[in-house]
């Protein structure tokens, strides 16, 4: 959690799969389900076909908290990761 407070501080661009957990109180093991269903944003960093590993943009993890911090209600991601791949593929993300 302290590697992932400094790197929020720090603006590093992403986060390990770990420290968006931390972040985000969830396990890693959930936010691995997410991310291989598609219902989480991440990048697959991985050569010729091997495991490879995940990281998740800092961005996404800031938007959703200030999204779930602002509405004043229960954020649903998968209606948020929707919204997110189409801005992101119009490149507003």
């Amino acid at each position: 959690m302290q590697t992932a407070l400094r790197k929020r501080s720090a603006g590093v661009p992403t986060y390990t799969v770990p420290e968006a957990a931390a972040l985000l109180s969830l396990s890693q093991e959930y936010v691995y389900r997410l991310i291989h269903a598609d219902a989480f944003p991440a990048l697959r960093l991985r050569r010729s076909g091997g495991q490879g590993r995940y990281v998740v943009p800092a961005k996404a993890v800031e938007q959703l908290l200030d999204i779930a911090t602002g509405a004043g209600n229960c954020v649903d991601v998968t209606d948020w990761v929707g919204a997110w791949q189409a801005a992101s593929a119009g490149g507003a993300a």
